[in-house]
């Protein structure tokens, strides 16, 4: 059987409580106000969790009941193409299962899950200075220091912050776990599985740990669990070689197109479209495109797709209007700090310019790929300053929630039905089954055009004016309309 076969539309990305604060307040506004609007939808994770939003889970058996419940999951995933996330990496410290390593120590049924450092060193007879070279998300040690019940200290790997203790991945009791997740997520109408932080999941002293040939190895495991009716995404921030590598392996179906936001903004604040125009060229077709995320702007993602001078002129830009306004200097938990991604949303990237937006969004869907849409950009919404400031969490500039009257004033705007209009139109036009052609008809001027029998749809993207001209025949009346974005 082929894996499963995602909706060639448009799907949301949203926590579980974003949009009306639960599960049951989500599904009344797609089901009141983004009918047609998306195919699919990513409810980040929405299970019981100690910290960072989710991600910091506690088992991924259970729905955190302030949300809802499993019927609520699997409505919603009766109705959509539903992602949800597998946390491979990392488990939480207030797990039940590190809970009982740190009462029991090696007695416990679960010490195999985890990595103590010591322990995994001397397994591979390795010494401290073998851990220099590991790629670490933020700036800080890969591992924290923790107190059992004995009294005894011991460091345990974790590699973003010491709420989420990692997983060995190599061991069979870690796998026989994530089969009972995997289990647990299918079966209630899950048909995509997003692999969280998978370039970090295996360790090996004197490398990088992240993308190492184990690393591939594990993915593909993975994706023989998987049902082959069930798709794997692969979430890796990384070089664009790197990634599409997975793809390459074979190790799962699809990846991010995580380049595509810095180059997107970079055409659009100067006005070229060069680099972006290359990119389009060489990308593969079977990936997620982005513009915002949950997290922030990939920068690593780029190198070697933009000029050096190039990126660094796009981060200013990004400072100018906002981005990374958590001040490093200020003394502020180095774990609330991003080395690799900007901060921003990606409404205020833009300067909050309607014509700039809808032109970036235009961009994203007359590409090959799925596109996704975050909420807060769904709503052009701006930089949560206050939110960012009450939590000294860097992330939570683009974290904003929406009560059900702020997601109505929200979506009333103009800028927000232009985007909805468009979405629609991407959702609905054959001619995206089709074949896609682009061209570059001037530094400033891309024409990305799809066409399915004598059906097509043509957009004369102009980055300079910030202006995307749509020409495409209407498949149930055969004339040809021609309007703006």
């Amino acid at each position: 059987m082929r894996p499963y076969a995602v909706r060639n539309q448009v799907q949301l990305i949203t926590y579980p409580d974003s949009l009306g604060h639960n599960l049951t307040g989500l599904r009344h506004i797609l089901e009141t106000y983004l009918k047609d609007a998306i195919g699919g939808i990513h409810i980040l994770p929405f299970y019981p969790s100690s910290a960072d939003r989710g991600f910091a889970p506690l088992t991924h058996l259970a729905v955190d009941s302030r949300f809802g419940d499993w019927e609520d999951i699997r409505s919603i995933g009766s109705m959509y193409d539903l992602m949800a996330d597998l946390t491979v990496n990392h488990i939480s410290c207030e797990s039940p299962y590190f809970k009982d390593y740190l009462e029991k120590g090696d007695r416990s049924k679960y010490a195999d899950l985890f990595l103590d450092v010591d322990t995994f060193l001397l397994r591979h007879g390795a010494v401290y200075d073998a851990l220099l070279d590991t790629h670490r998300p933020r700036p800080a040690l890969p591992y924290t220091e923790f107190r059992f019940q004995d009294g005894v200290t011991r460091k345990i790997w974790t590699t973003f912050t010491k709420d989420q203790v990692d997983l060995d991945v190599t061991q069979e009791a870690t796998r026989k776990l994530m089969k009972r997740f995997i289990g647990r997520l299918i079966e209630n109408n899950v048909k995509i599985i997003r692999l969280d932080a998978v370039g970090y999941a295996v360790k090996k002293p004197w490398t990088k740990s992240f993308l190492i040939p184990e690393t591939y190895e594990f993915m593909r495991w993975i994706r023989s669990t998987v049902p082959q009716h069930v798709s794997v995404l692969a979430e890796v921030h990384h070089g664009h070689r790197e990634r599409m590598t997975i793809l390459d392996e074979g190790v799962a179906d699809y990846i991010y197109d995580f380049s595509l936001p810095m180059l997107v903004l970079h055409a659009l604040y100067k006005g070229n479209v060069e680099a972006l125009e290359n990119w389009i060229t060489i990308r593969p077709s079977r990936q997620f495109t982005t513009l915002d995320t949950h997290d922030g702007i990939g920068v690593v993602d780029v190198e070697g797709l933009m000029a050096p001078q190039d990126i660094s002129f796009t981060l200013e830009k990004l400072r100018e209007y906002g981005g990374n306004a958590l001040d490093r200097a200020s003394g502020r938990n180095a774990e609330n700090v991003d080395i690799y991604q900007m901060n921003t949303t990606y409404y205020s990237a833009l300067g909050e310019d309607d014509d700039a937006y809808i032109t970036a969004r235009a961009i994203q869907f007359l590409i090959p790929g799925i596109p996704q849409v975050y909420y807060v950009g769904l709503l052009a919404g701006a930089n949560d300053v206050a939110l960012l400031e009450r939590t000294g969490n860097g992330r939570d500039i683009n974290r904003h929630g929406y009560t059900l009257g702020e997601f109505k004033d929200a979506f009333g705007k103009s800028v927000v039905r232009r985007l909805t209009r468009l979405m629609r139109l991407r959702n609905s036009h054959p001619a995206f089954h089709g074949m896609f052609t682009q061209e570059r008809v001037s530094d400033t001027t891309l024409i990305l055009r799809w066409e399915l029998d004598d059906l097509y749809l043509e957009g004369v993207v102009d980055v300079h004016n910030k202006r995307v001209n749509l020409e495409y025949v209407d498949p149930f009346t055969g004339r040809v309309k021609i309007q703006t974005c």
